[in-house]
C-alpha cells in the first residue's frame, strides 16, 4: 500500500512544525498506509524507529523469507501483509522464470 499523499504533507508538516519526531513520523506512516514492504535497504534510522515501534506494540514485523520481502505492518492487519507478500514473492518467481525461458 502506498501512503496518500495528503497523509505524507500532514506528516511533513508537523514534523517541520517540531510537534512530533522524524521518528514518530515512521511509525506514523506505517500506522497510515497499514503494510511497509522492505524490498530494499532503508536506512538505519528509519529502522531504529520502526522497531521501536515494534517493541512498544504500535507495528508488528516479519523478517525476510525467501523470496518474500521484509515488512513492517500495523496492529491488525497481518492479513494484509501476508497477501502483499505473496503477490510480490510471486511477481519475482514469475520474473525469474520469464528470462529463464
Amino acid at each position: 500500500m502506498v501512503i496518500k499523499q495528503n497523509d505524507m504533507e500532514y506528516l511533513k508538516d508537523v514534523v517541520q512544525q517540531g510537534k512530533i519526531t522524524a521518528d514518530e513520523a515512521n511509525i506514523r506512516k506505517v500506522e497510515m498506509q497499514r503494510v511497509l514492504m522492505c524490498v530494499g535497504t532503508i536506512p538505519a534510522s528509519v529502522r531504529k524507529a520502526l522497531n521501536a515501534g515494534v517493541k512498544t506494540g504500535r507495528l508488528e514485523h516479519k523478517k525476510k523469507d525467501g523470496h518474500k520481502p521484509e515488512v513492517y505492518y500495523k496492529v491488525g492487519f497481518e492479513h494484509i501483509a501476508n497477501a502483499e507478500r505473496n503477490d510480490y514473492a510471486k511477481s519475482v518467481v514469475k520474473a525469474i522464470a520469464g528470462t529463464c525461458i
